[in-house]
């Protein structure tokens, strides 16, 4: 936590030590300075007093700045050593007017669990006893005053005052006499060596306070002293508290942490200030001070302060701030959503709202709501949390909303649905799998049925606008808040519910009804939500059919409740005809559409309805039902009108002839809109006459409406068709081919114009036309191309074909390798223009020619590079690697095709061409972007092209790979990611190598090929010493420990693939020989360099070492840190029945032990086959702790 802008950052650790009084400040010289001397100057003035010169070994130790034994010297060398005792108790005698200050300011932070100040300091000199005279007393001074071995153990109940580890001084005001100092070299050794005192007073200290040390340098004795005993004590007890040190940065953060971050001590620095360089300090630890000796005020303001910021406004310091004082501090989340202006605080803050259950944190979340119903970022906030199933939100915006309701109704109306949703979330999958399998029982409880509906029913959703949707000024409607929906998740789940004990019998009336109470129950919620109004219902086009369809195929929401009930209806009907036929009538007078529908298709049952009531009942109704339903008035039809009476038909047709010319007519519209309703009107009339018709005859008057429509509208002049039936119709997913007929049937001259043709239909499937022809006959469409000279009206055809190139001689139908060979003959003839505009295909086919045996002009390659030159290139992305670009080029296929060709003549006569080296240094030398791209590809096969020439590698394209730029990096990636290198070709690219190792940010496989030049090197130092290498084992141990974390943990995937290589019996060998000497050779011994993927790693390089397992677990067990993984992977371990357990129980243990003991948190079913295997090997290991700890790890199946 910062207090100024320069001061140090204090550590939130630390912050609540000193709370709990947990702290003691340790203080040298530097508090009491300016008024007295540091150690150099107190030197210097005693040897002044005294008149003395530093004899020349005074002089070495001074200059060493080992004050304590420059004055060990001196007094060894008088003729009174007590001299200089004196002298330094004249020059440290406390100003007759004191400023204690700072002291005041440490005496209120080193304080103990009850408030009394504690104060640790190897100072000589009373201003800590002087301020406590001030602020208290001059007897409460005395009797705080401790010094020398007088002092009072830590933790004791006389643990308190100001201690004077080193002695102290006289103060006559206050009545202290002087104690033995503590000074000179033999007065350091007595107390911390030889005696041992001190030593052992702050090792006890360190077990039970935290330790600030504050006005030392790190180079200073008491520091040196203390800080060596602390951590001698540390490498033997865990339970050591930390130590801190508060210093200056100097100006160079990095160099001021460095020597007390190497006597295991946690630097705190301030940045000095221009004038006063420690006021950032003192600044600091005074506000320090006020905030512990007042927790809670400082709590307050700083809650109320930050959290009315914005996130993007706050800094990470405002955020540590909040963090720590909401932290464990429930009764001060009340002033957080007071505060709080962004709901991305709660996000921020989630680990400290973890101290609440989920109940609390969910009133906590409404309560911030209601404080302002109206701001739309506290909806979409809200809708977030319901999103990620805060199940108890929904009661609790319940509540806040009877408590104070908005004032804007849309608001109110919004909120409420937003309750109502999250009251809907939270299914539980293992819930529905069990519900399953109850519901297939002989008796299905009432209550599981009502369960069956809830979950095949979907729920009302609300989700954020799509980002593109500007909000509007003016709320007016919901959808100005949120996107409404009625959604359905996991519905799947019991799709096959009916085929279940839930289905049959009695439980189908019952389902039927829930069912249907359920939908009409969402459909009022739609209502609510506006999905459904006076003009729309977005509900119906959701459905596409009420029964089982094709169409309905990936459709939720309501399809699958609906699907149910219809469903349904034939054994219902069967069980109790007459509750259906009431249910099924009460659809009629809900008012949706889909109810409506519903009911239209209950009239298609023969067992609810005769044929005249079903017609009656569908040609009186006054609905929009009629004209709008064109499915289910078909499947009316097609059921019920064949055994209808004539009068009964009669009157439907008349309502069709009569209504239908009046269809439209009163939507208003512009004179050159009137043909649309006309072609809807008799669009409408067809559908239901030709339905009528398809199953009786129809009466004269409507025949010849019917015959009058063919007439004008040759496309209705039909039969029915199911898409017919749809407001909208799909098709499916289907590939895209094209269609090749025009082109097959055409002559070969006048393909080409086809092809220009249906380039531009509408259809797809026609504009793929010509590219699928020169799939099918490459030899045709060649004819087609033949048929024109080669310009650039006919390079987009070109280029098509070009792309139907094999890759192989044995891959091309009879006659295809003759016909590109045909084709680059002819295109050899091309012009200069669109030459250069095919160059990618062309690119490609040069590649290939030596695999497909086609001659390729010998000038090709000079004119498609030309022409690759001219590539502008793209921008770069992160998205995009150098070789990703390269092989997708024109300038690296090119590249790549030389390459090619150059090792395939080399092969064959031994010899390479100058000719070829030469293009190939013009395409290296290159300026331009294909030149980027070709030299990507010579550093992908860098060790060939060295083989090739060494000049070329290591002078045309080093001077690249040396380069400081985007260029000169992305090159040295593709080097180390994608190379293996002779001895010489390391020696040669030896620093291109390293650094490009250390550049690489790469993860996974491409990391570990990186990691494993430096593998490699060691491991041949060690295979074959006198062979020399270009990585020496010092560089690759530099370079391992330069590199990212992803790097160190290739180099291990790297060693252990390689050790498992061997043969069973020959890894212990090679572990001991070769890959053992090589790990400790290139792996850091810093533990900054530990984390759980370098554990995971090391587990299994160990489990890989054969019959070398003991020696290796031994040897790597120090790099092993505990697994924090919530899922632990022993794998290799376990694996082949435990056998490395099984041979070497003690070793499996150590490791085992070394990665999942306590605190580990992670499961494991690996973990009990390797313990048992363990116990079985050596049963006395059985009744070791570390295996009942071990067992709390595992999980059984």
């Amino acid at each position: 936590m910062r207090f100024h802008q320069l001061g140090p950052d204090f550590p939130e650790e630390l912050i609540d030590d000193l709370l709990e009084g947990d702290a003691v400040f340790l203080c040298g010289a530097g508090v009491s300075f300016p008024q007295l001397p540091g150690f150099e100057r107190l030197v210097t003035n005693v040897y002044a007093r005294l008149g003395e010169e530093r004899t020349p070994a005074e002089e070495h130790a001074f200059t060493a700045k080992r004050y304590e034994e420059v004055l060990g010297a001196l007094a060894r060398r008088l003729v009174r050593s007590n001299d200089v005792i004196d002298a330094a108790a004249i020059e440290l005698q406390v100003p007759a007017v004191a400023d204690t200050t700072h002291h005041d300011v440490l005496i209120r932070l080193s304080r103990d669990s009850i408030g009394r100040p504690i104060i640790v300091t190897t100072n000589f000199d009373t201003l800590f006893e002087r301020s406590l005279a001030a602020s208290h007393s001059s007897a409460f001074a005395e009797r705080a005053s401790v010094a020398g071995q007088d002092i009072p153990a830590p933790g004791s109940s006389t643990f308190t005052g100001i201690v004077h580890l080193h002695g102290r001084l006289a103060d006559t005001e206050l009545n202290l006499s002087q104690t033995d100092l503590v000074l000179t070299s033999a007065q350091y050794g007595e107390a911390y060596l030889r005696a041992g005192w001190a030593a052992r007073f702050l090792f006890d200290l360190t077990r039970c306070r935290t330790l600030v040390l504050v006005g030392y340098g790190a180079g200073d004795a008491p520091v040196r002293y203390i800080l060596n005993v602390l951590e001698g004590d540390r490498e033997r007890f865990s339970d050591l508290r930390r130590v801190y040190a508060i210093g200056s940065t100097d100006r160079d953060e990095q160099a001021a942490a460095a020597p007390w971050q190497a006597l295991a001590v946690e630097p705190v620095l301030f940045q000095p200030a221009d004038g006063d360089a420690y006021e950032p300090l003192w600044t600091s630890l005074g506000h320090l001070a006020d905030l512990v000796e007042e927790p809670d005020k400082w709590r307050q303001a700083t809650i109320e302060r930050v959290a009315a910021l914005e996130t993007s406004d706050a800094t990470e310091h405002d955020k540590r701030a909040l963090k720590w004082a909401l932290g464990q501090r429930a009764d001060l989340f009340e002033l957080l959503v007071q505060s709080c202006a962004d709901p991305e605080w709660f996000a921020i803050l989630s680990v400290e709202m973890k101290a609440f259950d989920a109940r609390a944190r969910a009133w906590l979340l409404a309560h911030w709501f209601a404080g302002n119903w109206t701001d739309r970022r506290r909806f979409l906030s809200a809708v977030k949390y319901v999103e990620n199933g805060h199940l108890d939100l929904s009661q609790a915006l319940f509540r806040e909303l009877d408590h104070r309701r908005p004032e804007n109704p849309i608001w109110e109306k919004a909120w409420q649905l937003l309750a109502e949703s999250a009251s809907e979330r939270g299914r539980d999958s293992l819930v529905d799998f069990q519900l399953k399998h109850r519901l297939d029982r002989p008796f299905v409880a009432d209550t599981d049925l009502g369960r069956l509906v809830n979950t095949i029913g979907p729920h009302l959703t609300v989700e954020e606008p799509f980002r593109y949707e500007e909000p509007p000024a003016e709320i007016t409607e919901l959808s100005d808040i949120a996107r409404f929906s009625i959604e359905g998740d996991r519905q799947e789940v019991l799709r096959d519910a009916l085929d279940t004990s839930a289905g049959r019998g009695d439980n189908a009336v019952r389902l039927l009804r829930l069912a249907s109470e359920r939908l009409v129950s969402l459909l009022r919620t739609a209502r609510d939500a506006e999905l459904i109004d006076l003009t729309r219902d977005t509900t119906d086009w959701t459905v596409p059919s009420v029964v089982r369809h094709e169409q309905n195929r990936h459709r939720r929401g309501l399809v699958p409740l609906t699907v149910l009930i219809t469903s349904l209806l034939p054994t219902a009907i069967e069980v109790d005809r007459e509750t259906v036929l009431h249910l099924v009538s009460g659809w009629a007078t809900e008012g949706f559409h889909l109810t409506t529908r519903l009911w239209m298709h209950g009239l298609s049952h023969a067992a609810l309805f005769n044929p005249d009531e079903a017609i009656h009942a569908l040609t009186t109704d006054r609905t929009e039902a009629f004209w709008s339903f064109a499915q289910e008035f078909v499947s009316i039809i097609s059921a019920q009108l064949a055994n209808a009476s004539l009068e009964t038909v009669s009157h439907l047709v008349e309502r069709i002839l009569m209504e239908g010319l009046q269809r439209y007519s009163d939507i208003p519209g512009r004179h050159e809109d009137l043909d649309w309703k006309s072609r809807a009107r008799d669009r409408d009339i067809w559908l239901r006459l030709t339905a009528i018709s398809e199953v009786k005859d129809l009466p004269q008057a409507a025949q010849a409406r019917l015959d009058d429509i063919h007439a004008r509208r040759d496309y209705l002049a039909r039969q029915l068709e199911e898409q017919d039936l749809f407001r909208t119709w799909s098709s499916g997913v289907r590939s895209v081919r094209g269609k090749t007929a025009q082109l097959v049937s055409a002559q070969a001259t006048e393909r080409l114009s086809i092809a220009d043709r249906l380039e531009e239909s509408r259809d797809i499937e026609d504009q793929a036309g010509w590219s699928e022809y020169c799939r099918e006959d490459p030899i045709g469409a060649l004819a087609a191309l033949k048929s024109r000279a080669v310009d650039m009206t006919v390079v987009p055809r070109w280029s098509e074909w070009l792309q139907v190139v094999p890759h192989r001689r044995q891959d091309g139908l009879d006659g295809v390798i003759e016909a590109f060979q045909d084709a680059i003959d002819y295109l050899d003839t091309a012009n200069v223009e669109a030459f250069a505009a095919l160059a990618a295909p062309l690119s490609s086919i040069l590649e290939r020619a030596p695999a497909l045996g086609l001659t390729i002009p010998d000038s090709w390659r000079d004119r498609l590079w030309l022409a690759a030159e001219s590539d502008p290139g793209v921008e770069w992305t992160d998205d995009w690697e150098l070789y990703d670009r390269v092989i997708n080029s024109p300038g690296g296929r090119l590249a790549e095709g030389l390459l090619q060709a150059i090792n395939d003549k080399r092969e064959r006569t031994g010899a390479v061409s100058e000719a070829d080296l030469s293009r190939l240094r013009q395409m290296i030398l290159s300026r331009t972007y294909a030149g980027s791209m070709a030299r990507g590809a010579c550093a992908r096969d860098l060790g060939f092209l060295y083989t090739l020439s060494p000049r070329l590698a290591g002078d045309d394209l080093g001077q690249f790979l040396t380069d400081d730029n985007d260029e000169g990096q992305r090159l040295r990636a593709v080097l180390v990611e994608h190379n293996s290198f002779t001895a010489e070709a390391e020696i040669a690219f030896a620093d291109f190598i390293l650094r490009g190792i250390t550049e690489s940010r790469q993860k996974n496989i491409s990391a570990a090929n990186a990691a494993s030049h430096l593998v490699r090197a060691v491991l041949a130092s060690f295979v074959n010493p006198p062979q020399p290498r270009g990585i020496s084992p010092q560089q690759a141990l530099r370079t391992m420990r330069q590199s990212t974390g992803d790097i160190r943990v290739g180099a291990l995937t790297i060693m252990t693939s390689w050790l498992q290589e061997y043969p069973e019996d020959e890894r212990g060998h090679a572990w001991t020989d070769v890959f053992g000497p090589t790990f400790d050779a290139i792996w850091p011994r810093d533990r900054t360099f530990l984390s759980n993927d370098v554990s995971r790693e090391i587990f299994g390089l160990a489990a890989a070492t054969g019959s070398a397992f003991p020696a290796a677990v031994s040897s790597l067990l120090p790099y092993i840190t505990i697994f924090s993984d919530d899922w632990i992977n022993l794998h290799d371990l376990e694996r082949d029945g435990a056998r490395l357990a099984t041979l070497h129980p003690e070793a499996a243990l150590d490791l085992v032990w070394a990665a999942c003991r306590p605190p580990c948190k992670g499961r494991t079913s690996d973990i009990a086959g390797i313990l048992d295997a363990i116990a079985e090997a050596q049963p006395a290991l059985a009744v070791d702790r570390r295996v009942h700890k071990l067992r709390l790890r595992a999980v059984s199946y």
